[in-house]
């Protein structure tokens, strides 16, 4: 098998590292925290990236980015089936410092052992100091918890220092994700790397309790990233808990007077709050969840959200905001092209591979690789040809703020379609509706507080 003798990305990579730097953290996150960076060690070093897994592609790009030098890189595991959309993809992932995982979920038990050319490439890299990262969970999380890890990540840390005879100091780099919303533009992430994990204390127990040695390395990996992460374990009551996550938060730090202004500490607060839910008494735990989940499913029928319970609103308001809307309508259809495309697109790619969590992933590799080159270059050609090559190169200037317009444009007209529901239930046959929510929303409230003793 024949291994590559650079690592480093070329001139091409790193114009592409910060093309998708610029769309990463200017355009899908509206901000973008990096917390302990500067644990990743310096190149030469030899380290294992395991992460948790929560928005598919997403997530490697955030490691990716956070690696600082000309051309460094690291090297990532992604599952396989990717790699078979076609010859050409599969080069250009390659080409990025992709290797195929085979899953037995999803590509079956006769394909897993294909791995073996990835775990040889990756003992490669090692042995060169370089860093390679996987996922030990197998698999994508659709909700703030901690998966089941298989034992590939530090089969193949231990795997590489062998190779050496135990010369080479292995490292295993916890890292952890989390995300104001996995869907949409314009949220926030946060990616956290805790300090490496050397496999020098462990390499007499390998050599003579070769699982041992794993299962406590393991341990110890897996507690630094769970630490890290908002991480919920009781599944059966996810929906209840992650309601009163979202909706009480912000009141549980103003009255523990704590900091909730940065997702970082948004974070912190929430991981306070989920552990005082679960630390509430048998019985009583599940009543609360109860009166959460009734109070959701309330909302949800009206179609209201949380927020708006207590919004003021007013006819007058609402009025003018529709006619700045209709105003700005002209400029609106105007940024349409091509944005509308750059959304739609890969929208309609998530829809065909029928799972939810890669939206983030296609918006942004579809629209890196593909869709935005293209759509920039059919905008220059064509402004060029009907008026002049100045008024092509200011049309491209306009492309990005003109994308940026036509994103909050759509979601102002979703803020005035809520507060026209909400005014609707001003009306005398639903105005009982709307009171009973607040105080149901109030009561939940009151009874936190006093279960939490604030």
């Amino acid at each position: 098998m024949e291994f590559r003798k650079t690592f480093k990305g070329g001139l091409y990579y790193m114009w592409f590292k910060e093309f998708i730097r610029l769309l990463f953290n200017h355009f899908l996150y509206r901000k973008v925290y990096r917390i302990g960076d500067e644990k990743i060690l310096p190149e030469g070093n030899a380290q294992v990236i395991a992460s948790n897994h929560q928005n598919c592609l997403v997530d490697a790009i955030a490691v990716m980015l956070a690696f600082k030098g000309p051309g460094r890189r690291p090297f990532f595991w992604a599952r396989a089936d990717i790699f078979a959309v076609s010859k050409v993809l599969e080069k250009y992932l390659r080409f990025l410092g992709l290797m195929p995982a085979f899953r037995m979920d999803h590509e079956g038990m006769e394909d897993v052992g294909k791995n073996s050319a990835s775990f040889d490439e990756s003992y490669h890299l090692l042995k060169h100091g370089q860093s390679v990262m996987i996922f030990p969970e197998a698999g994508h999380q659709d909700k703030r918890y901690l998966g089941h890890f298989t034992m590939g990540y530090t089969t193949m840390a231990f795997k590489a220092a062998e190779q050496t005879g135990f010369e080479q100091e292995i490292f295993i780099l916890p890292v952890a994700n989390h995300y104001t919303n996995y869907f949409g533009m314009r949220r926030e992430m946060c990616v956290m790397f805790s300090d490496p994990v050397s496999l020098k204390p462990y390499y007499e127990l390998y050599k003579e309790k070769p699982r041992t040695a794993m299962r406590e390395v393991n341990q110890v990996v897996r507690e630094a990233i769970s630490s890290m992460m908002l991480d919920i374990q009781d599944l059966d009551n996810y929906p209840a808990i992650d309601f009163l996550r979202v909706n009480y938060g912000k009141s549980f730090a103003f009255i523990r007077k704590k900091p909730y202004r940065i997702l970082p500490e948004k974070l912190q607060v929430e991981k306070e709050f989920v552990a005082s839910l679960g630390a509430l008494e048998d019985g009583t735990r599940e009543s609360v969840y109860g009166e959460a989940e009734k109070l959701r499913e309330d909302l949800q029928e009206c179609g209201l959200e949380f927020k708006s319970l207590n919004k003021k609103v007013s006819w007058g308001s609402t009025i003018l905001k529709i006619a700045a809307l209709v105003l700005l309508f002209p400029l609106w259809i105007f940024s349409l092209w091509p944005n509308l495309l750059l959304y739609h697109i890969p929208k309609r790619l998530t829809k065909r591979v029928k799972d939810k969590m890669l939206s983030s992933s296609f918006l942004l590799g579809v629209n890196a690789v593909i869709t935005i080159p293209l759509f920039a270059l059919i905008s220059f050609i064509v402004v060029w040809c009907f008026l002049t090559i100045y008024m092509a190169v200011l049309y491209l200037l306009m492309m990005p703020p003109l994308a940026l317009f036509c994103w909050y444009y759509t979601e102002w007209w979703d803020t005035v379609k809520e507060e026209l529901r909400l005014l609707a239930f001003h009306k005398k046959s639903k105005i009982a509706k709307l009171r009973t929510l607040r105080k149901d929303s109030e009561k939940l409230e009151d009874r936190l507080w006093s279960l939490f003793k604030i």
